[in-house]
């Protein structure tokens, strides 16, 4: 299918004008990031077919398709997965490297005898283009680690049905000859052995990240406005404690042992978190981090007029993982005004309870709140030592 689409592109679109062409240039350039990412990496980590002859002639296939010699790819990806050492870099071409260059070759030739104008203008652009998406994603997938032996992983359900959950990367590093279809099941063991460094975004779209901030920024103002709504309301106060305290109670049973000082970051204005954690371990310690002196002030009223007014300490600040994660657990709001990466770092510090949408895919255990909320509550716990 995949060389159907291309071979498509270029026949019936690239000989139709500018637009045909720049079409055609993005197919080829897409189809090279998710053969790559996709086929060709699962077929360098665990061979398609069992027999050797089979195998050799896909890969003369996938470097006829791709238009990269794939004895290269691998020995450079596999190079990359031991580290990338400076002082054994990846080999230098074989006999088998060199028969694959040549299919390569022999299928430039082809496009150029066909038509120059096409080959020149459509495919070449896009074969030039999808190396450097080709390296893009690379980078992304392990951008926020700094380290060649980790991946950044992204769990979203649709991009991993369609790249064969490439978005379980860091899962891969770990368990570089696990078969693709068994990457979702180890990720609680990764999570608990070295920990994972979780995405918002698949790799190609990760350096959006400013505009999820921003996108951030709004949804917290937005959510602000809400939790001022419920402060008008008794009736929507009670159901909101009363739905999250469900909630925090059944992800809070997965703790080895009860938390005796909880970080609750963002808990101004209505303060429902503290309220919640009152109730459920009435012994355990309460510091509240927000950085609105206003929302502050609002939430000690708030337990003031109910007689909770020791029950927290407030702490007007930004939320910073290296300075207040000296605790038990953190709890995180739904909308975190500031890096999404700072929450990422908790879990190497802290257990992590974090207010999430329903949709969204992580931690050991979570709990809906509710679905009218569209809002549930997920649990990460640290790495042991």
């Amino acid at each position: 299918m995949h060389a159907a689409v291309v071979s498509a592109a270029l026949v019936g679109l690239a000989p139709a004008g500018a637009l045909g062409k720049l079409v055609a240039a993005c197919v080829v350039a897409l189809g090279m990031a998710w053969g790559s990412n996709t086929v060709s990496h699962i077929q360098l980590h665990t061979p398609l077919f069992r027999a050797r002859w089979q195998n050799k002639a896909y890969s003369l296939y996938l470097s006829a398709l791709l238009g990269i010699p794939q004895s290269v790819w691998r020995a450079r990806h596999l190079w990359h997965h031991a580290g990338e050492p400076a002082d054994r870099p990846p080999r230098g071409w074989t006999r088998r490297t060199w028969l694959e260059g040549a299919v390569v070759a022999c299928v430039f030739a082809l496009l150029a005898a066909w038509s120059l104008e096409v080959f020149f203008l459509a495919y070449l652009p896009g074969y030039l283009l999808g190396l450097g998406v080709c390296r893009l994603q690379g980078d992304m997938e392990h951008a926020a680690t700094g380290d060649p032996h980790r991946g950044v992983s992204y769990y979203g359900a649709v991009y991993n049905r369609l790249w064969f959950n490439d978005g379980y990367h860091a899962e891969h590093h770990r368990f570089p000859a696990l078969h693709y279809s068994q990457l979702p099941h180890v990720t609680a063991d990764v999570s608990s052995s070295v920990g994972v460094t979780e995405s918002s975004l698949p790799p190609l779209l990760r350096p959006l990240s400013a505009l999820v901030a921003s996108w951030n920024a709004a949804l917290g103002a937005a959510l602000c406005a809400l939790e001022r709504l419920a402060l008008r309301s008794e009736a929507l106060q009670r159901f909101l404690v009363t739905s999250h305290a469900r909630a925090f109670a059944l992800v809070l049973a997965a703790l080895p042992r009860a938390p005796r000082r909880i970080i609750v970051v963002g808990g101004g204005l209505f303060p429902r978190t503290v309220l919640v954690l009152a109730r459920l371990l009435p012994n355990a310690r309460l510091v509240v981090i927000d950085r609105s002196e206003q929302s502050i002030a609002r939430a000690r009223a708030y337990l003031g007029a109910r007689g909770l007014a020791g029950r927290a300490r407030f702490v007007q600040a930004a939320f910073d993982p290296a300075l207040h994660c000296d605790a038990d657990l953190v709890v995180t709001p739904l909308a975190f005004v500031g890096d999404p990466e700072l929450l990422r770092r908790v879990t190497s510090r802290a257990p992590l309870l974090s207010h999430d949408w329903l949709w969204r895919v992580r931690g050991h255990r979570s709990a809906p709140v509710s679905r009218l909320l569209l809002k549930k509550v997920s649990l990460s716990l640290c790495p042991e030592p």
